[in-house]
């Protein structure tokens, strides 16, 4: 069923990625990782919740402009704020286990980051117990680096966490090239507890991390996939 919403701010992250922040007009309960479908103006496309906060009910969306989206030139040149829309959902089991007794890898790429930033706004506010949390983000210049200053926030605030930002057309101070050495370089270094793979991102990110991790001898039931584009 389509519920009514309206966006209520916009925020840009960067050029090319802005956050929206949609207000439901009824009570809407989500389980972190999920995503909704939204339509404006007949044009429909599906998002992942980026957000999580148990005293408001809204959520934020992370979304990229796409050259020739039509959905993209309606949210980044037509919308305006107040204007309403339709959501359905939530959907999808991309969604953290009850008990976290496993060490868990986050790789994403681009606004991929939006399901794992609502994981770990979970993980704070609700102070879940945790096994050891690697984020590998990559992107491909600084200016690309969504949310960094929130991300680095909740790794002070959360023990357990380990944020891997990696830059694949940049040089920096940190990471560079591909997600895929960085995650790698992990699991033969660290001593981990039967670790769960969340995979968000680009698809051939997926599919190439997909085929490492079987190699390394893990199954489908400890690799979690949500493919953008």
């Amino acid at each position: 069923m389509w519920c009514s919403a309206s966006i209520t701010s916009v925020d840009k992250i960067t050029n090319q990625t802005w956050k929206f922040v949609i207000q439901p007009n009824e009570i809407f309960d989500f389980i972190p990782g999920q995503f909704i479908q939204l339509k404006v103006r007949d044009t429909i496309r599906s998002y992942s919740i980026a957000s999580y906060d148990p005293k408001n009910n809204f959520f934020e969306l992370l979304i990229v402009k796409l050259d020739g989206g039509i959905m993209t030139k309606l949210l980044f040149e037509d919308i305006n704020v107040g204007e309403k829309i339709e959501i359905k959902g939530p959907i999808g089991r991309f969604t953290l286990p009850d008990n976290i007794d496993r060490d868990i890898f986050l790789i994403c790429t681009g606004t991929g980051l939006a399901p794992f930033r609502s994981f770990l706004h979970f993980i704070n506010k609700k102070n879940i117990p945790s096994k050891k949390i690697f984020l590998v983000f990559g992107t491909r210049t600084s200016g690309d680096l969504l949310c960094l200053d929130e991300i680095l926030d909740l790794e002070n605030k959360l023990e357990n966490l380990k944020f891997i930002p990696v830059l694949s057309r940049e040089k920096w101070d940190g990471k560079m090239g591909y997600v895929h050495l960085q995650y790698l370089e992990i699991i033969k270094n660290t001593k981990l507890n039967s670790p769960i793979f969340y995979l968000c991102g680009w698809r051939d990110m997926i599919k190439e991390a997909r085929t490492n991790l079987k190699e390394l001898g893990y199954d489908s039931k400890s690799i979690k996939v949500e493919i953008y584009g």
